[in-house]
């Protein structure tokens, strides 16, 4: 439950969004605006059980509950292109005004989303584009919210070795196949490869109890290896989890994607350096916003609407724990 005061900011700021974008109180209230309360999904790759996803729908449901529409959020429990490409074919059925999604796995949602297109439902991206595809192969959409994957894993990268060099290093990957998590993994190792440091991408799964034993395999294979990249909450419980149960703060360090209470913590306690945020509450709000703004009123959105990546570490983390305590994520 958000605090009233955390609602008053968001009513602030969805103001200041619709000021930038041309919207004016006192001009919609010279003319008849939209009769229709628009019918809206927010369709992403997985659903609330993961801590990421949660703070998505928290922030649509509360930009949602602020302007005059219906909006939805489903998604698949875990991380499911092929249900997630069936929750979009419903929303078409149910005769939705709109539609955002998410692009982890394009060629799975492309018949969906054109089947969309085909009835005149605007397409939003959030989170994650449609990295790689050829002009012919995109999707047409009226927007994109979220940050440059092809730029975070370097930042997180050269971060880290701003604190020291790694002697070895490895990737766990909890979406092993994801586009946005393999171009995390990318960035990260073609950073520490051109320092001439060892490291490998290894798929440690969605669950942290499983991650923790594969990550603890792999250090006894590679007792040199004193630095864990993860790209993501899930990974970090399970990094985390590892060093506290094996005594290993100050042996490894460790470093992430976006941000949850557990990753603060460890970054209060020394024992990661840093992570990367995309703010997911900002993504989920604004794409209710912009979505809102296009089906009512017509407003083009510019292509690109960068959420991230922002680096952080405990240097700013005064302002990332109001974040993350007013809206559950960073």
């Amino acid at each position: 439950m958000f605090r009233k005061d955390a609602g008053i900011s968001l009513f602030l700021a969805l103001a200041l969004v619709g000021v930038t974008l041309g919207f004016h109180p006192t001009h919609v209230a010279a003319q008849q605006a939209p009769a229709k309360t628009p019918l809206l999904y927010f369709i992403p790759h997985s659903g609330a059980g993961d801590p990421f996803w949660a703070t998505q729908k928290a922030g649509w449901e509360t930009a949602s509950g602020l302007l005059p529409m219906r909006g939805v959020f489903a998604g698949p429990p875990k991380f499911d292109p092929k249900e997630q490409a069936e929750m979009v074919g419903a929303a078409v059925a149910a005769a939705a005004d709109g539609i955002a999604v998410t692009m982890a796995a394009p060629q799975m949602v492309k018949g969906s989303l054109s089947l969309a297109r085909s009835r005149g439902i605007p397409v939003l991206i959030i989170n994650s584009r449609q990295y790689g595809a050829r002009p012919e192969e995109l999707i047409p959409s009226i927007g994109f919210i979220g940050q440059d994957e092809d730029l975070t894993g370097k930042a997180l990268a050269e971060r880290v070795l701003k604190e020291f060099k790694p002697k070895r290093a490895v990737f766990g990957i909890h979406h092993a196949g994801h586009i946005v998590h393999e171009l995390r993994a990318r960035g990260i190792m073609g950073v520490l490869s051109a320092h001439n440091i060892p490291i490998e991408k290894l798929d440690i799964t969605q669950e942290p109890s499983r991650g923790v034993g594969i990550l603890d395999s792999y250090l006894k294979r590679y007792p040199d290896t004193d630095m864990i990249f993860t790209s993501g909450p899930l990974g970090t419980a399970a990094s985390v989890r590892l060093v506290r149960e094996k005594n290993l703060q100050g042996k490894v360090r460790l470093a992430t994607m976006d941000v949850d209470k557990l990753t603060l913590e460890a970054i209060e306690k020394g024992e990661m350096i840093a992570t990367i945020a995309q703010q997911p509450f900002m993504q989920g709000y604004l794409g209710a916003v912009a979505l809102y703004l296009h089906v009512q009123y017509g407003f083009m959105l510019p292509p690109q609407i960068n959420t991230g990546p922002t680096v952080i570490d405990k240097s700013n983390m005064s302002l990332v724990d109001k974040q993350v305590k007013t809206t559950g994520g960073s």
